[in-house]
């Protein structure tokens, strides 16, 4: 904020002066002298955002203070979203058996009984992969061109040359693009929602279409599943130590995080199943930082909407404020509209996947539309596999004075056993 000091005329020393702070000398210093008074009036510059660079990390300049403050009421909203979809992660964290990838060793009602699971959900998911798979992402690639007004051959062959160049992109240079769509359609099969954020990568030098997984996205309560109008997202990056310290040099983030273990960073419910599922656990020696980007609407202090006649409108503006979600401090602060536009249109990263749309941000998958199903066939399909065993089964009642090897041992499928019945028929003494 501009700060103004009244001087009385004798005080100001004769001929030229600097004006210096702790920091160094202040700049754009403007001096008035009244005429009247005899004093002077000196101005110490204009506000901090015209002098950051519109894409710099605001978080540099930022006061310690407000960056506190930020931090706090971010965690606070982070915590809110999460206690609000916990029994959306406990569904989708438990359906993951019903998947039936785990080889199950039950000891009850016997021990081996049938463990098997009823591949209904299994097969429903892996056929709606396929069929997805061949539409969306044919050989030749999945990009396709339409000339809008009327058709000549220069527009179309530049719609050609665009649609190639396109399909060169994402099937040859984006590396990633093939392999995490094929995992997207799986989760978004299962689950109901995943997620694609497009960006550009400066250590890639390209564009980048990450897979983003339910369980790291946040939406709020009252957020939508269309992405342009959720007031809120939080993306929970997990990133290696290696690749922070990069980005801490390009200037990308503050050098204020912490790292930790791969496995003591907190791991949502979702993930701990997941990873039991695929038979994995992460290794201690690799060392990774775990980020809370949010994408939110903030009114950031020192960098104010201001209307034409410079007053203040507490207009939030779009921003993408990150947390280091160990140490709670805020390492980055970067502006998320386009330089120049006057409507500060909100950038968009994000591109949600729904199987089928239904009520709340996300959306539901095979888990809620055949999941029941899955499960009442599982246990019947366990209990007609148990009988057969039991009808094969040469157990049963036994006369209170014979005795039986190792009668405390349950008799196993085929097992035949020695019995001292004593003078009483054996007939009489099994039932």
């Amino acid at each position: 904020m501009p700060v103004e000091k009244a001087l009385r005329a004798e005080d100001l020393p004769s001929g030229s002066m600097d004006i210096e702070v702790d920091d160094g000398p202040l700049p754009d210093v403007n001096i008035t002298f009244d005429i009247e008074t005899g004093g002077v009036v000196i101005d110490m510059g204009e506000d901090d955002a015209a002098e950051v660079p519109f894409d710099s990390n605001l978080a540099e300049v930022v006061e310690e203070s407000v960056l506190a403050s930020i931090s706090q009421e971010l965690m606070d909203m982070f915590d809110a979203d999460v206690a609000s979809r916990k029994e959306w992660e406990d569904q989708y964290s438990k359906g993951l058996k019903l998947l039936g990838f785990n080889i199950e060793e039950r000891t009850r009602p016997f021990k081996g009984a049938c463990g098997v699971s009823h591949p209904l959900l299994t097969e429903s998911i892996v056929q709606f992969q396929s069929q997805a798979l061949k539409e969306l992402l044919p050989a030749e690639g999945p990009v396709r061109t339409q000339v809008l007004g009327k058709e000549t051959r220069e527009k179309l062959m530049q719609a050609d040359r665009v649609r190639d160049y396109m399909n060169y992109q994402i099937t040859d240079v984006m590396e990633e693009y093939t392999p995490e769509f094929d995992q997207l359609l799986f989760y978004t099969g299962y689950g109901g929602s995943t997620f694609k954020k497009v960006y550009y990568d400066e250590n890639k030098g390209r564009m980048v279409s990450a897979l983003v997984l339910a369980d790291n996205l946040y939406i709020p309560y009252h957020g939508s599943s269309v992405m342009s109008e959720c007031e809120r997202i939080t993306h929970r990056v997990f990133m290696s130590a290696n690749a922070y310290r990069k980005a801490v040099v390009r200037g990308q983030y503050l050098d204020d995080a912490e790292t930790a273990d791969a496995g003591s960073n907190n791991p949502s419910i979702i993930q701990k199943a997941v990873d039991k599922l695929t038979g994995v656990a992460p290794t201690p020696e690799n060392d990774e930082v775990s980020l809370l980007e949010f994408q939110v609407d903030y009114d950031l202090p020192g960098f104010e909407d201001k209307d034409e006649d410079g007053e203040a409108t507490n207009i939030q503006l779009p921003y993408i404020i990150t947390v280091d979600e160990t140490s709670k401090s805020v390492v980055g602060i970067r502006r998320n509209w386009e330089e120049g536009d006057k409507k500060h249109a909100r950038k968009q990263y994000y591109v949600h996947y729904i199987l089928v749309q239904g009520p709340g941000a996300y959306g539901l998958g095979f888990l809620q539309l055949v999941g029941g199903l899955t499960k009442t066939a599982t246990s019947a399909l366990q209990q007609l596999v148990d009988a057969g065993t039991f009808s094969n089964l040469p157990a049963g009642f036994k006369a209170k004075g014979a005795r039986i090897m190792n009668d405390d041992v349950p008799l196993q499928p085929g097992e035949f056993r020695d019995m001292d019945a004593g003078g009483a028929e054996l007939q009489s003494s099994l039932l």
